[in-house]
C-alpha cells in the first residue's frame, strides 16, 4: 500500500461517501417513522403477494406486523442492496478504467510506485468506505428505531453488518475485475452492474424453478439472506466466507489483469 494515494484517495472520495451514508441515514429515519401505521395494514392485504415472494426475500411470512419483516422486505432485501452495490460497482469503475480514459493513471504510474501498491491502496478506501456505510445504516436503525419504539434485536443487526460487508466485498471484487478489464469505464460499469442483476435474477429464479434452484449457489444472493440472521443473531459463517471468497478471487484476477495490463 502507498499511504500518499490512500489520503488522496480519501480526500476524493470522502465527500461522495459521506453523501451516500447521509441518504440511507434518511431512508432509514423514514422506514422507521411509517412503521407505527404500516402496522395497522390487515394482513388480508397482503395475502395477494405471490406465495415466492416471501422466499425470496428471507421472510418465513408477510407479516409487516413484526419491524424485521418489514425493513427486510422494504429495504434491507433490495433497495439498500442497489443503493450501496451502485457506490461500489462507481468506486471501481473509477480506479483504473475510469483513471485511463482520463488520462491520469499514466500519471500516476510515472511517479515511483508498483502497480500492486495502487490496487490495493485504492481496494483498502473502498473496503474502509463500504465497512462505513454498512455500520453507519446499522447505527441509524438503532438510532431511529430506538426513538421510534419499533422493537429491535441489537445482536441480530450487528451480526446483520457482517454479513452486508461481506456482500459488498463480493460485489466490489468483480468490479474490481472488470474495471482493470476494459478500458471504458462504462463496458466496466455495465459488465459490473449486469453480473450483479444476472445473480440477482439467478437468486429469483430459484424461487420457482428447481434447475435454477440448483445453480443458486453460482450467484452471490443465495448466501445473502437477512432476515434469519437479523432474527436469530446469528453468524452466518459458511455464507460470509463465500462472499469474501467472491471479493478476493475478484481482487486477485483485477491485480493479475493490471499488473499485464499495457496502458500507453
Amino acid at each position: 500500500m502507498n499511504w500518499n494515494l490512500i489520503r488522496k484517495t480519501v480526500s476524493d472520495r470522502r465527500r461522495g461517501t459521506l453523501i451516500y451514508a447521509g441518504s440511507i441515514a434518511l431512508y432509514v429515519v423514514l422506514i422507521c417513522s411509517v412503521f407505527p401505521s404500516v402496522k395497522n395494514i390487515k394482513q388480508e392485504a397482503l395475502q395477494n403477494y405471490p406465495k415466492n415472494l416471501s422466499r425470496l426475500f428471507g421472510v418465513q411470512s408477510l407479516d409487516l406486523k413484526l419491524f424485521n419483516n418489514y425493513i427486510v422486505v422494504q429495504f434491507l432485501a433490495l433497495i439498500w442492496v442497489a443503493i450501496v452495490g451502485a457506490f461500489v460497482i462507481s468506486y471501481a469503475r473509477n480506479m483504473i478504467s475510469g483513471e485511463l480514459e482520463e488520462g491520469t493513471l499514466e500519471l500516476l504510474l510515472s511517479q515511483p510506485i508498483e502497480r500492486w501498491q495502487v490496487l490495493t491502496s485504492e481496494g483498502m478506501v473502498l473496503l474502509a468506505a463500504i465497512v462505513g456505510i454498512v455500520v453507519s445504516t446499522v447505527l441509524a436503525i438503532f438510532v431511529f428505531g430506538t426513538l421510534f419504539k419499533v422493537g429491535l434485536t441489537y445482536g441480530g443487526y450487528a451480526a446483520f453488518a457482517v454479513l452486508g460487508i461481506a456482500l459488498f466485498i463480493a460485489i466490489g471484487g468483480y468490479s474490481f475485475f472488470f474495471s482493470a478489464l476494459f478500458n471504458e469505464h462504462r463496458r466496466a460499469v455495465m459488465a459490473a452492474a449486469g453480473l450483479t442483476l444476472a445473480f440477482y435474477l439467478l437468486h429469483f429464479a430459484a424461487t420457482y424453478s428447481r434447475v435454477a434452484d440448483k445453480i443458486d449457489w453460482f450467484g452471490i444472493f443465495h448466501y445473502y439472506n437477512p432476515f434469519p440472521v437479523i432474527n436469530g443473531g446469528v453468524f452466518p459463517v459458511k455464507d460470509i466466507l463465500v462472499l469474501l471468497l467472491f471479493g478476493v478471487v475478484g481482487f486477485a484476477l483485477a491485480l493479475w489483469v493490471f499488473r499485464a495490463k499495457d496502458i500507453t
